[in-house]
């Protein structure tokens, strides 16, 4: 994807010099990740909360411009990119904005490894700086448009769950040693490594190998290449440009401070990122935004086990974190699939159904391909029983739904719980908060309703181990109703294994008749404690 979005590359499909997506295919993807390896893995010296830097900047944008280091150029072709870019001077402020939770990471990642600025400009070309851009089919992916073979090669784990491509940390990471790779291939030119990142390192290659039998120069100017990768270059310079001296162009830059704008928060289980968000009064699709490499919403329940959080929110939701809705314990196998392998032999090794694992992992049939990847939920030892409630795992109070209340004007914390039917000090300890705090309009808070209160307190688990006879006896008291909001790409196979409900209880309790029929921000309810 290219600086411009796709609606809007259709409008200016003209201009083939900014056809920068056609070129996506060609660069990082399977074709040339038979060039790279597994020694390509080794890290770079990043951290998601950057070390402070000696000198101050008032902005990003000027830490950028003291740290450029590409060969001066000036020609027609990088000439009438400026003048596309200073004509659409409205659009390209929006998408500058939406740089800002990114652009001082990547900048901070790029001078750590010592790497000339510009190149912290390159998302801009490659994905219009979004995390979860794809280019047509998609076979390219993220900030930095990795294809899956190569994403590989450079550690970007992809599953069912997570998708390091669409992860601005560790694809940041990749894309900073794919780039550092091809400096040294091609003997230490960094407009010969930038070609190669757009149109593939063998590409380039071939086409130095052509000037150097026909006699000519093999420097990036001379090369014989498509349009696409001979305008990939100018599109950078042009930029870099524009960025050195906005005045002269008389183009604003969306103003972004040189400070970081997020931090790495460990999670210690496995999290929904939307209630992570309302407990923390962050917006959620902020959140999902700086996460995007997680793809369900759900946090992968192996690893990676942390979150971006903005800076400004990083006290209060490393607060929130243990009053939020414990995701039953699973463990999971990933399963690469074997030449004729099928659905059901794949279930029948993990003793799970074939209908269970089609809907994890959102498959449209059961035919499956050699190689694919699948999320497999394992079975809980011989040892336990399947019929082991919940409580077993999470305390009473992590099992008890939480009910959320936005303060009004005039209201206190004596006004809400006489209306919640609670008390003020169990307000103060589900908000982590003392019960003279000062309430602000529009905070969001934790209620509990005296009936969730009286249920905890009457279904306390005396021994650490519940057989299925003690399960199924008090199973309608340990009940608790939640309410489950569908997001993008839900199915209710997905919900019913999250909650470790059936599809056809999920049915039930909503008077759902056709499964096919959910939507997205639709709400269902579910007993988190029912067996299936």
């Amino acid at each position: 994807m290219t600086l411009i979005n796709r609606s809007f590359l259709i409008a200016v499909s003209l201009i083939a010099i900014l056809a920068g997506c056609d070129s996506i295919g060609l660069k990082k993807t399977d074709q040339a990740a038979s060039t790279t390896n597994h020694s390509a893995q080794t890290s770079t010296s990043h951290t998601a909360e950057a070390q402070p830097e000696e000198r101050k900047y008032d902005s990003v944008w000027d830490r950028i411009r003291a740290g450029y280091a590409l060969p001066h150029a000036s020609n027609s072709t990088v000439d009438a990119q400026i003048r596309f870019y200073t004509s659409k001077k409205k659009y390209f402020y929006s998408v500058m904005q939406q740089a800002e939770p990114y652009l001082y990471f990547v900048t901070s990642e790029m001078q750590a490894n010592n790497m000339p600025m510009e190149l912290a400009l390159l998302p801009f070309i490659e994905s219009s700086y979004n995390p979860t851009a794809s280019s047509p089919g998609n076979q390219n992916v993220g900030m930095w448009q990795f294809g899956a073979a190569t994403g590989r090669n450079f550690g970007l784990k992809q599953n069912s769950w997570y998708d390091g491509r669409r992860d601005v940390v560790a694809s940041t990471d990749a894309a900073i040693r794919l780039l550092k790779k091809l400096y040294a291939r091609f003997d230490n030119d960094w407009l010969l490594a930038i070609a190669a990142y757009n149109a593939g390192d063998g590409t380039i290659q071939q086409a130095i190998d052509k000037n150097r039998r026909a006699g000519k120069p093999t420097d990036f100017w001379s090369l014989p290449l498509n349009k696409t990768t001979q305008g990939y270059i100018p599109q950078l310079i042009a930029l870099s440009k524009i960025v050195a001296d906005p005045n002269v162009y008389d183009f604003n830059l969306y103003p972004i401070p040189d400070v970081p704008y997020f931090v790495k928060i460990n999670v210690d289980s496995q999290i929904n990122i939307a209630d992570a968000a309302q407990q923390s009064a962050l917006d959620v699709a902020l959140l999902k935004k700086l996460n995007a490499g997680f793809k369900s919403g759900l946090t992968d329940p192996t690893e990676p086990r942390h979150v971006l959080v903005p800076v400004d929110a990083a006290a209060t939701f490393r607060l929130q974190l243990d009053s939020l809705p414990k995701i039953a314990s699973v463990k999971w196998q990933e399963h690469q699939v074997k030449k004729g392998e099928s659905l059901e032999a794949v279930a029948k090794k993990y003793g799970v159904s074939a209908a269970k694992i089609q809907a994890i992992n959102s498959l449209k049939s059961a035919k499956l391909a050699p190689g694919q990847r699948l999320q497999i939920p394992l079975s809980p030892s011989t040892n336990s029983t399947s019929e082991t409630v919940v409580a077993q795992q999470v305390s009473p109070q992590e099992k008890t739904q939480n009910i959320y209340h936005t303060v009004k004007s005039g209201e206190n914390l004596w006004s809400i719980a006489k209306a919640k039917n609670t008390s003020v000090e169990t307000l103060a300890r589900l908000n982590n908060m003392s019960t003279k705090s000062a309430l602000k309009v529009g905070q969001k808070l934790i209620v509990l309703s005296q009936v969730n209160d009286n249920t905890v307190k009457n279904n306390q688990i005396k021994d650490s181990q519940v057989t299925a006879s003690q399960t199924k006896a008090s199973e309608s008291k340990e009940a608790q109703t939640l309410k489950y909001t569908i997001k993008s790409g839900d199915t209710l196979g997905k919900v019913a294994a999250k909650y470790d409900v059936s599809v056809k209880q999920l049915m039930q309790w909503n008077k759902i008749k056709d499964e096919t029929s959910i939507r997205p921000k639709q709400e269902l309810i579910v007993l988190v404690d029912a067996k299936n």
